[in-house]
């Protein structure tokens, strides 16, 4: 088995929109985080509806129409995250100041109420709350940040969780919160480690699709355009 996909949903409940999503390459020693509103042309909706609406299957599926090709996936509803890390502390580190708005309770609408979070340099230890509003905000206090800063931050989160010596696999055993489709992939979640690489799929521009807004995959630029650049820069070059 090459790869896995990893889903966490967004609520407790197994209709609900899955909020992460992980392609584990062991091959390639790499994971990937695909942006949950990755427009998928085989269920015509996000990526994010795709266990909703199909399942484990349909969601390896509609990740390989996208190019990410894996032989299962492990999908875990909200309880089994929150279940993992109810006892987690762990140390992260932090460059800049992090303000951000979130809602007054993990499950809520930012719209119905917020609160505002702040991390500082150089590091925070997180634990409780502080870990669930590290990994989930989205709205920076200055009115920047996106799902790509949030990603990255999980990206942070993961690697120190599993330097510690983290081990998720005796709650994505519990077949009331978790769902596999495929081959049983906790061996090969086992393998990873801190080192290997991990990183964002942003390769992708913002579209409307149907009403919605979504991103979709970014076209390479025709060769012409970048051998043009190219010689403009060289160009430019010469005249300073």
């Amino acid at each position: 088995m090459a790869a896995v996909v990893v889903a966490i949903l967004d609520r407790d409940n197994w209709d609900a929109n899955t909020d992460i999503i992980v392609v584990v390459d062991v091959a390639r020693r790499r994971l990937t985080w695909v942006p949950r509103d990755l427009w998928s042309p085989l269920i015509s909706d996000r990526i994010n509806a795709a266990f909703a609406i199909g399942g484990g299957s349909l969601l390896l599926d509609a990740l390989a129409g996208l190019g990410f090709t894996a032989q299962s996936a492990i999908c875990l509803r909200r309880g089994a995250s929150e279940a993992a890390l109810a006892e987690a502390s762990v140390r992260v580190p932090i460059s800049v100041p992090l303000d951000f708005w979130y809602p007054l309770t993990p499950t809520s609408r930012i719209e119905d109420g917020r609160q505002q979070v702040s991390f500082r340099p150089p590091a925070e230890t997180l634990m409780g709350a502080r870990l669930h509003q590290w990994i989930g905000a989205r709205t920076m206090v200055n009115g920047q940040g996106s799902d790509f800063h949030r990603m990255r931050r999980q990206i942070v989160f993961l690697r120190a969780l599993i330097a510690q010596g983290f081990d998720f696999r005796l709650v994505l055993k519990d077949p009331a919160l978790v769902r596999i489709a495929g081959e049983d992939p906790l061996p090969l979640l086992a393998s990873i480690s801190a080192s290997w690489r991990m990183q964002v799929h942003d390769w992708v521009d913002d579209a409307v699709i149907d009403g919605k807004m979504v991103l979709v995959p970014r076209k390479p630029k025709p060769y012409w355009r970048r051998q043009l650049r190219w010689l403009r820069d060289r160009l430019r070059g010469n005249q300073t």
